[in-house]
């Protein structure tokens, strides 16, 4: 399977300053959704998504960067974030899948994801967390889908336990897994 991955990693988070460039474990904390996203079996094009010369500075020779627009940062819904991306790439994938910057401890694999929703047959997957709400730490697109704006008939959720840092706190209880 072709596989695109979109990283969306703003830099203007209001509860946590620079939140997705916060060090855990030595690394930028949307280094871990790259490393999670290269651990595949299939071609997979990683794209970080991002308004800040920053985070591109610190990305790994073979992770593409998207230049964000600015009225896609703040309080948007990141699915507008990932269409802006699609629009710009003239190519093709089977899926898409988008990764927060802010799950670094995802208890599910890539590959186990992508399984799950081809084994399913699912248009659309998301994550949710060990209280089984919507977490978004893995979302997974039929690519033409996304592409085209369907509205998804076939939907999946996965449970994972990833944390999902908004605070401070969170990123201090990620920080001590890795000590």
């Amino acid at each position: 399977m072709k596989i695109l991955t979109i990283i969306p990693a703003k830099l203007d988070s209001t509860r946590l300053k620079e939140k997705n460039i916060q060090k855990i474990n030595g690394k930028p904390m949307f280094h871990h959704s790259i490393e999670y996203a290269k651990n595949t079996k299939h071609r997979n094009k990683i794209i970080v998504s991002s308004e800040s010369g920053k985070v591109e500075g610190l990305l790994p020779d073979d992770v593409f960067f998207h230049k964000r627009d600015f009225n896609l940062c703040g309080d948007v819904e990141v699915v507008d974030v990932y269409l802006s991306v699609i629009k710009r790439i003239d190519e093709s994938f089977d899926y898409v899948v988008c990764l927060q910057p802010d799950n670094p401890d995802r208890t599910n694999t890539f590959d186990n994801c992508l399984d799950y929703v081809v084994d399913n047959n699912y248009d659309d997957l998301i994550t949710v967390n060990d209280d089984y709400k919507r977490s978004g730490s893995v979302r997974i697109f039929r690519y033409e889908h996304l592409k085209n704006n369907f509205v998804s008939k076939r939907v999946g959720v996965l449970r994972d336990s990833a944390t999902d840092i908004h605070y401070e706190k969170d990123l201090n209880k990620v920080r001590k897994k890795y000590d």
